[in-house]
């Protein structure tokens, strides 16, 4: 375990001692990041049903104590493979970024920032927990900065702003647990014993905290901002793995505290409101990485409602519900990180050889880049449930475990498991629909900026094979569903009740329903062939296709013809124009000119929840700062007043 984290640190020492040779600073410390991601993806996978604990640095006055159980196992290997492929990714890639900061910092940085989650992954107490959380906080921010503009600026202030809102409910909610045990080591709250309404407020405080940097609805707002902004490689973690570390505070939490049913009420409906939001912005963008940002949201949602699912579960005393329900979450928790890091690659690359974020300039980037757009065509694919692919079996185990859970003998849980049934139903749909306009835009049709086309090219070796990493691993997670979900059972049975979820080679359900991803497969392989052998031995279809310019009712085809991002959605912007308010803004060019018309769709939760408490901090900021008037009679008035109140203070106390 020790040499997977001193793997990271010495490509964080070696980048930075290599801080002149910029180049080379990069392509090495990238590489030992590699090195360290594939050694440590095997570790965590061989040693998954293993508990190791080990004490680090024992002469520090206050020394680290790590400690891996089967779940840390889980969230580490997660980690590992997402940072593998961006850390092969960035070797090539991260020369876009030579003339805007040093190359050796961001590689040191990167493998800081990796090694930071799976320290806190490990970490065994309160301290160590919180000062690797903000680590982690604090060097992803900086990582952002490498895109030094007006926007990623913003996009930092408002990350840090929730992250550290969320970072002061983590640490209320731990020094309340540490106050009941009298200890701030982990292992004293196993058994720890707090009143139903102290236990209720330190769930609330822990998912607050932790859901704020998960990205869940209404903390949502920064993911938009924040992975547009951030390197490729950087955003595949932060979307891919960053925020499912929040997702591990959250579960373990609910198996220290004595759960209640509405706690996981709680969290589906959340999940389902973050699954149907998330996707519903996402169809209206037009900045393909915001689109993939706002999916975050609602892959987010998909996940909280398997976990709610198995919270419900422990606390109705459902041992299979619990079970069916924590394998659907972390599932789809290895699910998303892979095709979401992918998707992020994808994206990556398509930015790096046509330098825009605007899905309406591109078009035809298939042909020129096919590599990238087969690897981004797989994650589409995934992410939309379509089997075999792996995000096809994990929401399939999420709809098992919920119609289980609507069979409960209360009214208001059957409620609130039908209605999350219908919101992962329709945000099903609407994500093939998302994927479609998406990729459609983005590889299909026809150049719409002649320049950008012409310029476009395949990106470098070591970019594809990062991405082909993730297109292995949502094919492997998918057709391997039977080793993959036996292997999450043995996560899952170390604190859930056990549950057989595989018969060989088929998936089994809590309802009696059973799912082959092989078989799929199979059947989907013989569907396609069946055409092309009946065309083989019919001697059909030799003549060689008549290559013409799409029929245009008889006008000259113009690229401009073509389907964009913004009439593909229309119909939907102005149905739920309430929910979008969409601002259209009309450019007139001149007379021979084509009018450019702009639709952009707004956050209204921003205006509603963050700005008032914006503005009030901001006024509040200019009263507060007229007591700042230099007159050091005054200052020392201030430090009598305050030595006054504290003393009145502790004397009640």
């Amino acid at each position: 375990m020790t040499q997977v984290y001193f793997l990271y640190v010495i490509g964080c020492i070696i980048s930075l001692l290599l801080y002149k040779q910029n180049k080379i600073a990069a392509k090495v410390g990238f590489s030992i990041s590699a090195i360290a991601s594939a050694y440590a993806v095997f570790y965590f996978l061989v040693n998954l049903e293993q508990t190791v604990s080990i004490n680090m640095f024992e002469s520090l006055l206050y020394s680290p104590k790590l400690v891996l159980n089967p779940l840390g196992n889980f969230f580490s290997f997660v980690v590992s493979l997402v940072s593998l492929a961006s850390s092969i990714y960035a070797i090539q890639y991260s020369s876009e970024y030579e003339k805007k900061g040093s190359l050796a910092v961001m590689a040191g940085l990167f493998n800081a920032f990796i090694l930071s989650m799976l320290l806190l992954i490990a970490s065994a107490d309160v301290f160590w927990f919180i000062i690797f959380w903000e680590c982690m906080t604090v060097i992803s921010a900086y990582l952002i900065c490498f895109n030094d503009s007006k926007s990623s600026l913003k996009a930092i202030m408002i990350y840090l702003g929730i992250a550290h809102l969320g970072a002061m409910c983590i640490t209320a909610a731990f020094l309340i647990m540490s106050a009941q045990t009298g200890s701030l080591e982990f292992s004293s709250y196993e058994n720890i014993e707090l009143s139903p309404v102290m236990a209720s407020i330190v769930f609330l405080l822990a998912f607050i905290g932790f859901g704020s940097k998960a990205g869940m609805f209404p903390m949502h707002v920064w993911l938009p901002k924040a992975h547009p902004a951030a390197p490729t490689n950087v955003s595949a973690l932060m979307s891919g793995v960053m925020i499912k570390v929040a997702l591990f505070g959250i579960i373990k939490f609910c198996l220290w505290l004595p759960v209640m049913e509405w706690w996981g009420l709680l969290i589906i409906v959340v999940g389902a409101l973050s699954a149907l939001l998330g996707v519903l912005y996402a169809l209206v963008q037009h900045d393909y990485k915001a689109l993939l940002a706002y999916h975050s949201v609602e892959n987010i949602g998909i996940i909280l409602l398997g976990l709610g699912t198995g919270v419900y579960g422990i606390a109705a005393n459902m041992p299979t519900l619990a079970a069916i329900g924590f394998l659907a979450g972390l599932y789809h928790i290895l699910n998303h990180a892979t095709f979401k890091g992918l998707l992020f690659l994808g994206a990556g690359s398509v930015l790096y050889t046509t330098h825009t974020k605007e899905m309406d300039s591109l078009g035809g980037l298939a042909r020129k880049m096919p590599l990238t757009a087969f690897a981004f065509l797989i994650g589409s694919l995934a992410i939309t449930a379509i089997p075999p692919l792996n995000g096809f079996v994990s929401e399939w185990v999420t709809y098992q475990g919920m119609f289980q859970g609507a069979l409960s003998e209360y009214a208001s849980s059957r409620v609130v498991f039908c209605i999350a049934i219908v919101a992962l139903a329709l945000t099903g749909a609407l994500a093939v629909m998302c994927f479609v306009k998406a990729y459609s835009v983005i590889f299909g049709g026809t150049p719409r900026d002649k320049k950008i086309f012409e310029n476009a090219r395949e990106v470098p070796v070591t970019m594809v094979i990062g991405m082909f990493v993730l297109v292995a691993g949502c094919i492997a997670f998918g057709l391997g569903a039977n080793i993959v979900v036996k292997d999450i059972m043995l996560v899952v049975s170390s604190f859930s009740g056990n549950y057989e979820a595989v018969n060989g080679t088929v998936i089994n359900s809590p309802m009696g329903s059973t799912v082959s991803p092989l078989l799929i497969a199979a059947v989907l392989v013989v569907t396609v062939l069946i055409p092309v052998v009946i065309l083989k031995l019919a001697k059909a279809n030799r003549t060689k296709p008549r290559q013409t310019d799409p029929w245009a009712c008889g006008f000259k085809y113009d690229s401009r013809m073509q389907m964009t991002a913004s009439p593909f959605t229309g119909d939907l912007r102005r149905l739920l124009n309430w929910l979008y308010k969409s601002e259209t803004k009309v450019k007139d060019q001149g007379y021979f000119a084509p009018v450019v018309y702009e639709t952009h769709a707004k956050d209204i939760w921003w205006n509603l929840l963050y700005e008032p408490v914006i503005k009030l901090t901001v006024n509040t900021a200019k009263v507060v700062s007229k007591m700042q008037n230099g007159n050091v009679n005054m200052y020392s008035l201030y430090i009598l007043i305050a030595l006054c109140l504290f003393v009145g203070i502790s004397y009640l106390l």
